[in-house]
């Protein structure tokens, strides 16, 4: 069965970079191919990844539902969406990328919802480890993507009020009905100590665990010049302390 980390934070906590960085280091130590999923609307997992994405799953829902009519009915939609879906799907040498796009317009997409939820449940079961960058409100989560995760991961800056907004987050995970099999609290750009307020957070914030990832001047150069953050490499603070994260992982 596939082990699946689902990562969230609210914007600009550094989510994205940290699953691009997870997917980096459980390529290098399990010498597989990661399912990668970028399930944020605001989409940039593919650029964090140094992948061109073209094609998103939001168009191709559009597309189904648009030219429902026009589809033969020798054709069965199911083979249709999994053809289609293979187009949409990005490969890497290290990991696959599927990309969610924008959340559905108007009409009734149900019927397309289900089978597309099938075929990414599907297509992640042939991968040993999915990773699934969200965005904060968890869209797709609420819409049931994938029904399980076996750890989630929440993303949070150094301060009370980022831990107390991760917390908030916590708590609309586990209202979804999706089974969780562990939390974490991943404190991000941490510069020298933490403080007492902050300790107290992390403390009451509900989570399994929590981990601290150290501020690095290396990621904000990448993103200033729009490089992919998996250009780190061991010689980089941050990226040794996620290949430690990564290490706990199954």
């Amino acid at each position: 069965m596939t082990f699946i980390v689902a990562v969230t934070g609210k914007g600009g906590v550094g989510k994205s970079t940290l699953s691009a960085l997870l997917i980096k280091a459980l390529a290098e130590r399990t010498k597989t191919v990661i399912m990668a999923i970028d399930a944020d609307p605001n989409s940039n997992l593919g650029d964090k990844l140094g992948m061109k994405v073209e094609h998103t799953i939001g168009e191709l829902r559009e597309d189904l539902v648009r030219k429902a009519e026009e589809i033969s009915p020798g054709i069965s939609k199911h083979e249709l969406v999994r053809y289609q879906m293979e187009m949409v799907k990005v490969e890497g040498s290290n990991f696959d990328l599927l990309t969610m796009g924008r959340p559905e317009g108007r009409g009734c997409y149900c019927y397309i919802n289900n089978i597309l939820r099938t075929f990414i449940d599907e297509a992640m079961d042939t991968y040993e480890y999915a990773v699934i960058d969200n965005e904060a409100g968890m869209e797709h989560l609420s819409r049931r993507t994938t029904k399980r995760m076996d750890v989630l991961m929440v993303v949070s800056d150094a301060t009370k009020l980022g831990v107390e907004t991760a917390k908030r987050i916590l708590a609309l995970a586990k209202g979804m009905e999706i089974d969780i099999g562990r939390s974490v609290l991943v404190v991000n750009r941490v510069q020298g100590t933490i403080g007492e307020a902050v300790k107290q957070a992390i403390d009451g914030a509900g989570f399994d665990s929590s981990v601290y990832l150290p501020y690095d001047r290396k990621v904000e150069e990448l993103a200033i010049t729009g490089s992919p953050t998996v250009q780190l490499d061991a010689s980089s603070q941050f990226y040794r302390a996620v290949k430690d994260l990564a290490n706990t992982l199954k």
